[in-house]
């Protein structure tokens, strides 16, 4: 730094740039400690799951025709065996089932709707759907899912 006597400006210069920027990225760094904390946002209400019927349907076996909900089209008669061949859930009981009687196409239920016979669709699991009996009646009907082959 020293020749003859004087001092080279440049190797001075280029320490001082070197620290400042350590100070400059010291002070970017450490600038969140100095601000207050900000407000958090509430949490956003959760959107309403929209099950389309007919979609979930299809990608669970339907045939062609777009399945009906019950209480449209053609009711299930009602002395049927109803089997169980999917189930689509929101996690939250809400959701679709799809029932088939031997030899015609499934049909999707949603929780809540009724079978032309009275018995309600009262809940869905992963592996189960739960009808409720008919009004005047008590009991419930547990149907399981079809197991692959």
């Amino acid at each position: 730094m020293l020749q003859g006597g004087r001092v080279q400006p440049g190797p001075l210069l280029a320490a001082l740039l070197v620290w400042a920027l350590v100070g400059l990225s010291l002070a970017y760094w450490a600038r969140p400690w100095w601000q207050p904390n900000p407000v958090p946002l509430p949490p956003a209400a959760a959107a309403a799951v929209q099950v389309q019927a007919e979609q979930v349907a299809r990608a669970l076996g339907a045939q062609a025709a777009a399945p009906k909900l019950a209480g449209q089209g053609e009711p299930l008669p009602v002395a049927t065996v109803l089997q169980l061949l999917g189930v689509a859930s929101d996690g939250h009981g809400r959701g679709v089932a799809l029932l088939a009687e031997a030899g015609q196409p499934a049909r999707a239920l949603r929780v809540g709707q009724a079978l032309p016979d009275g018995w309600v669709l009262q809940s869905i699991s992963a592996t189960e759907a739960v009808l409720a009996a008919p009004a005047g009646l008590s009991g419930e009907r547990r149907l399981a899912l079809a197991q692959a082959e």
